[in-house]
């Protein structure tokens, strides 16, 4: 089939422009928010935890996404596959294809790994019981496991596996499961992916609307919290997206993959904003975690704050401390007691609150002259 039995404007239609505008805007962000958050952690904290490493590796793979999606753009994806041969052969079409299933899988792991990464910075900020601290990690966990196997779905859809990327084989000797499988399991997958990131982002909203803060720093610590939310619509959208196969299918994965890297770095970024607001001095507060040991106390809250209330330093220990979800929701929550030899009572690598008393008084110069008795 030639090219003039095509419509006018036929060969030149390519949504490459689009996929590599959404792709690159998308990952400049994640990226910053990344590097911020790594560098508030490690360097400035001093305190990076699980989150952050699988986090870091999250980033890794959204990094191979984007820059596989747009090495395959420059060869040809997103155009139209009469062009494709038409341009290269068959062999263009081979290497495009091979690389694209190569992109799937990535673009798979993006979006699964980010998720572990939530499990870890929430057992750590809202710090939960047991039971819900296994059940955070079973349902990023089935996401995670759900999603490996829907790669090797994929790479065995065909026997032997490179019909996928050569289409002589197709016609050939090779055997395939219907297409319908594929889409079937990517569907299931997309929808737990769905759920449990709606799961994520109600959670700790649940959560903040018992503790005693401001109706404000709620409505930021949900919206902050709760952003994976926007995730989950995006994995609905994916779902739908799914029978097709189209190129829109690799740009709303890519959407999904970094708002959910970009809801996990959020809640991590509140020395930053602190600091921004002039609420804390760099060097103090850095020094006030190192000499702790990393764990920064209340009275540090005293000395950096520009106005020292009461109210306004709890919703700033909000910002970077665990939260405790007893029912009574009060921030003293926010401590985790044991009991030692004696009986008494002490937080356990949590925070610790320190009140410090100053006494001054002046003496009289005229009584300080007389005689004692």
């Amino acid at each position: 089939m030639t090219m003039d039995q095509f419509p006018p404007g036929y060969a030149s239609e390519t949504k490459g422009p689009m996929i590599l505008c959404v792709f690159w805007a998308f990952f400049f962000v994640s990226a910053l928010l990344v590097s911020a958050r790594l560098y508030i952690r490690a360097w400035w904290l001093r305190n990076i935890g699980l989150d952050d490493y699988i986090i870091a590796g999250a980033m890794v793979m959204l990094t191979g996404y984007t820059v596989v999606t747009t090495i395959n753009v420059g060869l040809g994806y997103g155009k139209h596959t009469p062009v494709i041969m038409q341009d290269g052969g068959i062999e263009l079409l081979t290497k495009i294809l091979i690389i694209n299933y190569a992109d799937f899988a990535l673009g798979i792991m993006s979006f699964a790994t980010p998720k572990l990464a939530i499990a870890a910075l929430l057992n750590r900020v809202m710090n939960p019981g047991r039971f819900h601290r296994v059940w955070l990690w079973c349902l990023t966990g089935l996401v995670f496991v759900a999603s490996s196997i829907c790669i090797v779905v994929l790479f065995t859809m065909c026997n032997p596996p490179e019909a996928l990327w050569k289409v002589d084989l197709i016609a050939a000797a090779a055997t395939c499961r219907p297409q319908l499988v594929l889409v079937g399991y990517a569907i299931f997958t997309g929808a737990i992916s769905g759920f449990v990131d709606l799961y994520l982002a109600i959670y700790p909203a649940v959560v903040l609307a018992r503790l005693q803060i401001t109706l404000k720093k709620k409505l930021a610590l949900c919206a902050a919290l709760g952003l994976g939310a926007v995730a989950c619509a995006m994995a609905i959208v994916k779902c739908f997206q799914l029978p097709n196969a189209t190129a829109d299918l690799v740009i709303w994965t890519s959407i999904e993959s970094n708002i959910i890297i970009i809801a996990s770095c959020i809640p991590t970024l509140g020395p930053l904003y602190e600091l921004a607001r002039g609420n804390r001095s760099w060097s103090s507060h850095q020094r006030d975690y190192k000499n702790s040991g990393g764990q920064l106390h209340s009275a540090s809250f005293d000395r950096l704050s520009k106005k020292p209330t009461f109210g306004d330093r709890r919703d700033a220990e909000l910002m970077t401390r665990n939260i405790g979800t007893m029912k009574d929701g009060s921030q003293e929550s926010i401590l985790r007691v044991q009991e030692n030899a004696k009986g008494v009572q002490h937080p356990r690598d949590r925070i610790q609150r320190t009140d410090q008393v100053v006494v001054e008084y002046e003496m009289n110069p005229v009584a300080s002259s007389r005689p004692l008795f």
